[in-house]
């Protein structure tokens, strides 16, 4: 199974990937919303897990334009973001995130979320 993390930080795109290690999972990066779409349309993935809040083009959007795509609109989206307010969640909820996480991410709930929207055997 293949995962896009759109991400403009290094260092939390490493991050997600050693919190979900273990699963055999094939992870795709991508630096912000555009390089996230260009991906998602070439590699085809399972799930996308993207930031929120990135330059040039914000998960919100990607999101927005994964859901109006006809070949990526079942790909579920998980947005990962410092935003903890009740207007950026039901944002995410119009533009048909299927998860909304808030960072610093909790590995259990990561993992719990991946595995669950990815038909994944439960991890300790």
């Amino acid at each position: 199974m293949k995962v896009l993390i759109v991400e403009d930080t290094k260092t939390i795109t490493s991050l997600l990937q050693v919190y979900l290690m273990g699963w055999g999972l094939e992870f795709v990066e991508a630096k912000d919303g555009e390089d996230g779409l260009r991906k998602a349309r070439e590699q085809r993935p399972d799930l996308v897990i993207s930031d929120v809040r990135m330059p040039v083009m914000d998960g919100f959007e990607l999101c927005a334009a994964i859901r109006s795509d006809k070949d990526l609109f079942a790909v579920p989206v998980v947005l990962l973001t410092t935003l903890k307010d009740e207007a950026s969640r039901q944002k995410g909820k119009l533009v048909g995130a299927t998860a909304f996480l808030s960072k610093p991410v909790s590995v259990d709930e990561l993992r719990e979320k991946v595995g669950s929207l990815l038909n994944l055997p439960a991890r300790k």
